[in-house]
C-alpha cells in the first residue's frame, strides 16, 4: 500500500481467489527478515516477522539493514510503510478502484468493502489516469475538511440539534482522529481536498469501530470516492483489530445507503454505542 494513493478505475478481466488464507501483513518500523527471492516476481522477497508471520513482500515495503544485500540471504531489513499482502477476490467484469502498478500488482478497493492486491494481468480496461487521490489527513486539511461537513450536512437537513456538525472534532479533524484505534482519510483532486471519512472507537461497545463524517463535495459524486474510502476505511479497521463496523445515517441519504448496502453493511433496528447523534434514524452494522 502506498501513504498516497491515486486511484482509476478497472475492470477484472477474470475471478481470482486469494491463494493465502494467512497473507503477512505488518507496520512501517516492523524488523524483518528476508529468506528468499523470487525469480517470476523480482519486486517482491519472502519475509519474516518477529512474530512468525511470512510472506511475499513488496521491494518497495522495506530497507536493507547496513552492511545486508539481497544476494546474501538471509538478511535483516526494517519495514518504511504499513503493508499488507492480503489478495482481492475477484469477479469477472467487477469494477474497481484500483492504484499504481507495483511489481505487476496494483491495490484495489471493490464497491463490496473489501481492499487487496490484484494481479495486472487480471484486470482490463485501466484507466490513463487517476479519478483522484486517496491518503491520510494532515493539520492543513482541517479547514477544508470541516467546510465540507458544515455546507453538505444541510444539504440532508442534518444541520439540526442531534447531528455531528455539530461535534467539537469538526474544527480539528486530523487531532481528533490520530489517536489510538482512530484513522481519518481524504480525497484530494486537482490538488484540492473534495471529500473525507474515517473510523474511531464506538463509545460503549468493546471491538466495534464507528464511520464516521464521511463527506463529500457533489464534484466527487459518482467517481467511486464512496467506494475507495469505505474500503480504506474498512482495511484500516481490520488492521486495528475491530470486528465490526457501525454507521449512522438518516432518511433522505437514498444514495449513501445503496452505497453502504453494496459495501456489506446491514441495515440493524437500533442505535449502538454513544454517539450523542440522536437525529439520526437510520442504522448499520457490518462484520470485518
Amino acid at each position: 500500500m502506498q501513504r498516497s494513493e491515486p486511484l482509476r478505475a478497472a475492470v477484472a478481466y477474470a475471478g481470482r481467489r486469494p491463494t493465502d488464507e494467512h497473507p503477512i501483513a505488518f507496520s512501517a518500523g516492523t524488523p524483518l527478515t528476508v529468506t528468499r527471492n523470487d525469480d517470476e516476481w523480482p519486486d517482491f522477497h519472502w519475509c519474516v516477522t518477529p512474530d512468525g508471520g511470512e510472506g511475499w513482500t513488496l521491494r518497495s515495503a522495506f530497507e536493507l539493514d547496513d552492511g545486508q544485500s539481497l544476494d546474501a540471504l538471509p538478511a535483516t531489513a526494517v519495514a518504511v510503510a504499513d503493508y499488507d499482502a492480503r489478495e482481492l477476490a475477484l469477479t469477472p467484469g467487477e469494477k474497481l478502484l484500483v492504484g499504481e502498478d507495483q511489481g505487476g500488482w496494483r491495490w484495489g478497493y471493490s464497491a463490496k468493502g473489501d481492499a487487496g492486491w490484484v494481479r495486472k494481468a487480471d484486470l482490463t480496461q485501466i484507466e490513463d489516469a487517476p479519478r483522484f487521490t486517496l491518503r491520510r489527513s494532515r493539520g492543513t486539511d482541517d479547514a477544508a475538511i470541516a467546510d465540507i461537513i458544515r455546507t453538505v450536512m444541510p444539504e440532508f437537513g442534518a444541520d439540526g440539534p442531534g447531528f455531528a456538525i455539530h461535534d467539537a472534532e469538526v474544527g480539528a479533524m486530523h487531532a481528533a482522529y490520530s489517536r489510538a484505534g482512530a484513522a481519518y482519510f481524504v480525497i484530494e483532486r486537482d490538488g484540492l481536498v473534495l471529500g473525507g471519512g474515517g473510523i474511531a472507537p464506538l463509545d460503549g461497545v468493546e471491538g466495534v469501530c464507528e464511520l464516521r463524517k464521511m463527506y463529500f463535495r457533489s464534484g466527487l459524486r459518482g467517481l467511486g470516492a464512496g467506494t475507495a474510502l469505505i474500503g480504506r476505511c474498512l482495511h484500516a479497521a481490520r488492521r486495528l483489530g475491530y470486528r465490526q463496523c457501525y454507521l449512522e445515517t438518516l432518511t433522505g441519504m437514498d444514495a449513501a445507503q445503496a452505497l453502504y448496502e453494496r459495501a456489506g453493511f446491514q441495515r440493524i433496528s437500533h442505535a449502538l454505542g454513544a454517539t450523542g447523534h440522536f437525529g439520526c434514524n437510520r442504522f448499520y452494522l457490518r462484520s470485518i
